[in-house]
């Protein structure tokens, strides 16, 4: 029986972690990775402190001076349109004494923090600072905002915390590749919703990443099970379930300008479903793309955002064609959300011990917790 590390082997747990090879000995993660306020504060450093993760889609920016702001693994952020259009983004966190510089969205010419007035410009630089004027020795280069590394896959935005990391490109691989002919970039943004539970973030991707659970969470995704394929590989977990073209359900109704063209045999005939470390994932069909933020806020809290993006034609905008979509996948993302606190309970329990993991099923599952457990033990010293 493997046994739970207690809080203060933790840190010896992870600098003695070796990968497990899934067919033969790969369990599920100790207790503490869902409860730790000390290993979430390691994740926010080693993950989303290092690596690309997803901030938002660029419909939420509407020219030069506009902006948006996030606060992701509670890192507050501000992504701005320059006056030249170029997208940037910055700690939202004024040099002076750690007021915001903005809220929410909209447009503005200057970024101006609600605590004391300093000001920047889009491009951060300091340029307003009442009544400073009998500060000796003060260089306001010194003072400006606290950039972040900004790139975008089609319409989605990227940002990495890391000035040293390598472009984002490296990360998403084979990614964009695969899914070019969706041409992403076209599609509208039609709906958006934000979840909340009381699950720890990685609950919420793990269950992503597995089709295990399917045929009971969800009674109307029962019968795709068994047509399911999925792989898991660098950083991503694509799972493929072709739809039954008889059903009529919305998975396989797809009236004439509601999907999208161009697409091959296997695309028009199945849903994909994709997460992509550490926090994006996406569902895609011919008509419709459900675009997933994972936002931790805290060791025991996230946020969910779902973003509905449909081909940017009429009939695929409309209501008699949105709605539909939007309650069936909204009812299966609440039988999952009605399940995972209770889970989240369970793996707090003195009671939990880490278990064995599906070969077939759980490749995605496996590989997230690696990815999850490297990380932290880069950060962790010898």
């Amino acid at each position: 029986m493997e046994t739970q590390p207690r809080q203060a082997d933790i840190y010896d747990w992870l600098r003695d972690w070796q990968p497990r090879s899934l067919s033969q000995s790969a369990l599920t993660l100790p207790s503490e990775f869902y409860s730790s306020a000390e290993l979430y504060r390691l994740e926010q450093q080693q993950i989303f402190g290092k690596y690309w993760y997803y901030v938002g889609h660029l419909s939420q920016l509407h020219g030069p001076g506009s902006y948006f702001t996030v606060d992701i693994a509670e890192q507050p952020l501000v992504i701005v349109q320059d006056k030249a259009g170029t997208l940037r983004g910055f700690f939202n966190i004024c040099t002076h004494r750690a007021g915001p510089v903005a809220l929410d969205s909209g447009q503005c010419k200057r970024l101006t923090c609600l605590y004391h007035a300093w000001s920047f410009d889009l491009e951060g630089n300091l340029r307003g600072l009442p009544d400073m004027e009998a500060a000796e020795n003060f260089d306001r280069a010194e003072h400006a905002l606290t950039p972040v590394k900004v790139e975008t896959w089609g319409p989605f935005i990227f940002v990495n915390l890391d000035p040293e990391s390598d472009p984002l490109a490296v990360q998403m691989g084979e990614l964009p590749e695969m899914m070019q002919r969706y041409q992403l970039q076209t599609w509208h943004r039609a709906h958006s919703v934000d979840y909340w539970t009381d699950t720890n973030w990685k609950l919420y991707v793990e269950n992503n990443t597995e089709s295990y659970h399917e045929p009971t969470v969800h009674p109307i995704l029962a019968k795709y099970y068994r047509q399911v394929t999925a792989e898991a590989r660098y950083h991503y977990y694509l799972q493929y379930t072709p739809v039954l073209p008889d059903s009529g359900e919305v998975l396989s109704v797809y009236p004439e300008g509601t999907f999208q063209p161009g697409l091959n045999e296997k695309e028009m005939t199945g849903v994909s479903t994709v997460s992509f470390f550490p926090n994006f994932a996406w569902i895609i069909a011919p008509n419709c793309a459900i675009i997933y933020l994972i936002d931790p806020q805290g060791p025991s809290r996230t946020r969910v955002r779902w973003d509905w993006l449909v081909p940017d034609q009429p009939a695929a905008k409309s209501a008699e064609n949105l709605e539909p979509l939007i309650q069936f996948y909204d009812d299966i993302q609440k039988e999952d959300l009605t399940l995972l606190p209770e889970i989240q309970k369970r793996v707090q329990s003195i009671g939990y011990r880490p278990g064995r993991l599906s070969p077939r099923r759980e490749m995605g599952t496996h590989l997230f917790q690696e990815l999850i457990v490297r990380a932290l033990a880069a950060g962790v010293s010898p």
